[in-house]
């Protein structure tokens, strides 16, 4: 018994030392200022990926930490299902964690949104492709749209435009699947991400930490599920009321609470 207890022990030391080592490689700084070439290409294999893609669709879980007074954090979060169709139509719905459901819908002329459980809706004319629907509905509409930017064609280049490090840690293994881990940062964030290895490079795993803000919280998101070609998306992009569906406007305060699927509640 004493022999068994004794070779546990032994076997629990060497995993923490282990993923110690795998943590920090021995003499490099994982938080020193370089940009290395193989996280860029990493990185640009990804992007340029999405950007092809005329159509997908992906299931994610996120989290965010909500710093308090005392400095304790509290996570929020949801889930999420996102559907693209390039050039000018997208469908989120998103569920928080207390249970409030949310649907938003860009058809390519106008941006819809319903929350089911209260069977209300609002709608707002937006033409255009879908970096200016989502710029409309950021500046405009108040609507957040975390991760927004996987949407949009010049991914890589509005990225890396303002990158200060980045660096390639190597591969490693999330939800039993492959991966590059990347490190990147800029003047206000670091961002990991762990993106899937071979010809399918898409998003598996990213946590962003916002260095300037108070307590430096992160938000993370595990990606669920990829389609690149997902079947009945025409469907799934055009929106009628349903019957008995109230209409109200975006900029309503109750309307706002209700659409802010990344709020705390």
């Amino acid at each position: 018994m004493k022999i068994r207890t004794c070779m546990l022990a032994c076997l629990v030391s060497m995993l923490f030392v282990l993923t110690a080592q795998a943590q920090t490689p021995a003499g490099e700084d994982v938080g020193a200022p370089a940009i290395e070439p193989e996280a860029l290409e990493a990185f640009k294999d990804m992007a340029d990926y999405l950007a092809a893609a005329k159509e997908f669709a992906y299931e994610a879980e996120s989290g965010y930490d909500v710093v308090q007074d005392s400095g304790v954090k509290v996570e929020f979060g949801g889930s999420r299902k996102v559907l693209v169709s390039r050039p000018n139509r997208l469908r989120i719905d998103s569920q928080r964690r207390d249970g409030v459901r949310g649907t938003l819908i860009f058809d390519g002329d106008n941006i819809w949104a319903h929350v089911p459980d209260e069977n209300v809706y609002a709608t707002a004319e937006q033409p255009g492709d879908l970096d200016e629907a989502i710029g409309f509905a950021v500046a405009e509409l108040s609507i957040k749209a975390p991760l927004a930017e996987l949407l949009s064609p010049d991914l890589y280049k509005d990225v890396s435009a303002e990158l200060t490090s980045a660096l390639y840690l190597g591969e490693t293994v999330v939800a039993g699947v492959t991966c590059e881990h990347l490190l990147m940062s800029n003047d206000y964030a670091d961002l990991q991400m762990w993106i899937t290895s071979g010809e399918h490079p898409v998003l598996r795993r990213i946590v962003i930490t916002y260095r300037e803000e108070p307590g430096e919280p992160q938000y993370r998101t595990q990606f669920l599920k990829w389609e690149m070609s997902p079947k009945e998306a025409k469907g799934q992009l055009e929106f009628k009321p349903p019957e008995g569906a109230e209409r109200i406007r975006f900029y309503s305060p109750a309307m706002e609470t209700d659409l802010d699927l990344e709020d705390a509640s």
